[in-house]
């Protein structure tokens, strides 16, 4: 009897057991089922004008640069410029002793004088030859005086030539600036002896328009060019809209823009960068040549791009993405490629169009397909 009413009492125990088993399962379910859907905070995708500067290391360079030779030998009588000042184009820097060059010169033009008056004399005697009737000279007479003629002529040739050189050397005695700029410490003084050995005297940078030489790599160039074939543009045409701005050593910014006067036709292998060169008005030099710069090149067009903020943006093997709510409430996950910064921003090149809504908030509750409760975050 005792077994018999164990036994049941037990089968009414685990009967218990399951029913309640049973009944939590299903207001488990019921609970699960009726779980409202996840909130997440949502920002609809804007666009902005986007310019935003590319950088690069710049040196600086002058256009024109001169060292200033003696090209005769002598000693200077003057020097006729204060050092560090600047110059103009035929501005007189030395004069080198003149007074021998100026008798060369007397002497050879008194040279050429004498080979002209002998050249007059043989032509004179020729020509009297020439006119005596046939038969009253000889032929071998006749041919000697107009060799002889011939011979005077060479010989005035090279005299006046010898003058040539003589009155040139005498315009060397005075040195004059080939170009506009500022000319540096003079390397020789009144007295000393220079000439052609003796190295430069003094040496004359142009500094207005001046030159800043920088490298661009290969991706940012690939950038610039996509972007200006989206505007359906040749690349010479959209280099008057490249323009390229300075920042000087100080932090501040140079005030006048620059303009691209040269891109080299082939990429450094070496360094993975194409040379550029731009060009700068300079009025007040406060641009130096072996100065270091940064320039900033940016479009003068500004281009609209999708922006979308830095907090919504993913990232995983597969590269950036997003969560995007569509009109239903239900997220999918997008991939996007993004450009630059823009404050808390970022320029989103491929992947998103304006207009649309992304999770900025709470990703971490929520997966592919699923519906959600969008709030908006409030402008950002």
């Amino acid at each position: 009897m005792v077994p018999i009413q164990r036994k049941t009492r037990q089968l009414v125990i685990g009967g218990l057991i399951m029913l309640i088993l049973a009944t939590a399962s299903h207001a488990g379910a019921q609970s699960k089922a009726q779980a409202p859907p996840p909130l997440v905070e949502v920002a609809v995708i804007t666009e902005k004008a986007v310019n935003p500067p590319m950088t690069h290391v710049g040196r600086v360079e002058a256009i024109q640069a001169v060292d200033v030779q003696a090209r005769v030998q002598g000693y200077l009588e003057k020097v006729a410029f204060t050092e560090g000042s600047r110059v103009k184009s035929g501005d007189l820097l030395y004069v080198i002793e003149q007074a021998p060059y100026a008798a060369q010169v007397k002497a050879d033009d008194a040279k050429a004088a004498e080979a002209r008056a002998a050249l007059s004399k043989a032509r004179q005697y020729r020509e009297r030859l020439q006119n005596v009737r046939s038969g009253g000279v000889s032929k071998t007479d006749l041919e000697t005086a107009l060799a002889d003629e011939q011979e005077a002529q060479a010989k005035v040739n090279q005299a006046v030539a010898t003058l040539d050189v003589s009155r040139l050397n005498l315009d060397y005695t005075t040195i004059k600036s080939p170009i506009s700029g500022r000319i540096g410490v003079s390397n020789f003084t009144r007295g000393n002896l220079v000439g052609p050995e003796s190295g430069p005297l003094a040496r004359i940078v142009q500094l207005n328009p001046i030159r800043v030489v920088y490298s661009v790599s290969e991706s940012d160039r690939v950038d610039v060019l996509l972007g200006i074939q989206g505007q359906g543009k040749s690349f010479e045409d959209a280099k008057k809209d490249l323009v390229p701005h300075l920042r000087l050593p100080n932090g501040a910014m140079y005030a006048l823009p620059g303009r691209i006067e040269f891109t080299d036709n082939e990429v450094d292998s070496t360094t993975g960068t194409v040379a550029v060169r731009a060009m700068f008005d300079n009025p007040d030099e406060l641009l130096l040549p072996g100065q270091f710069v940064t320039v900033e090149l940016s479009l003068a067009n500004p281009q609209n791009m999708p922006v979308v903020p830095q907090r919504a943006v993913l990232e995983d093997r597969q590269g950036q993405y997003v969560f995007v709510v569509d009109t239903e409430n239900r997220v999918q996950r997008r991939n996007i490629a993004t450009g630059v910064t823009i404050g808390t921003q970022w320029a989103v090149k491929s992947g998103l169009m304006a207009g649309e809504t992304v999770v900025v908030s709470g990703v971490q509750k929520i997966r592919t397909g699923q519906t959600v409760n969008p709030q908006s975050a409030g402008k950002q």
